[in-house]
Order: structure tokens, then C-alpha cells, then sequence
């Protein structure tokens, strides 16, 4: 008998200002398994309301989400 795998990503990543609607880019980004197809949107730099969309239409869920503004990190896990 054979169990799910878990997938787990965890994206850390800041924004260049406190406005509101600045551009949150990724920092680091660490992978648990699988993040496919979305491992070409983890990359420092990249957008991570890209990934974020991204990792969602993909069977992952966000279980944890801290900002404090300037910086943040967030958690997800997907069941296979």
C-alpha cells in the first residue's frame, strides 16, 4: 500500500516600497519535491503573484502567509 506525496514550496519575498500596489519579486524560493510545471516562475527576481497564480491553478494551496510589509513568506502544499 502506498501513501500521497506531499510537493512544498516556500517563497520568500520582499517589495521595493510600502505602496500597496509595488511589485512583490521573489528573494528565494525552496522547493520539497515537485513544483511543476511552475519551477520556471521560482527564480530570484521573478514575480510572485506570477508564481503564486501559478502554483494555485496547479493543485497547491497557500497554508501560511506572513508580509510584513516589505518582506514576506509564504508556504504551500500540494497532495499527490
Amino acid at each position: 500500500m502506498c501513501c500521497s506525496t506531499v510537493d512544498v514550496v516556500t517563497i520568500l519575498w520582499e517589495r521595493t516600497s510600502l505602496i500597496p500596489l509595488t511589485q512583490q519579486t521573489i528573494v528565494q524560493a525552496t522547493v520539497i519535491g515537485s513544483a511543476e510545471p511552475c519551477d520556471n516562475t521560482l527564480n530570484p527576481g521573478d514575480s510572485f503573484i506570477a508564481a503564486v497564480l501559478c502554483l494555485l491553478e496547479n493543485g497547491f494551496v497557500k497554508v501560511l502567509n506572513l508580509d510584513s510589509g516589505l518582506t514576506g513568506v509564504a508556504v504551500f502544499i500540494r497532495l499527490r
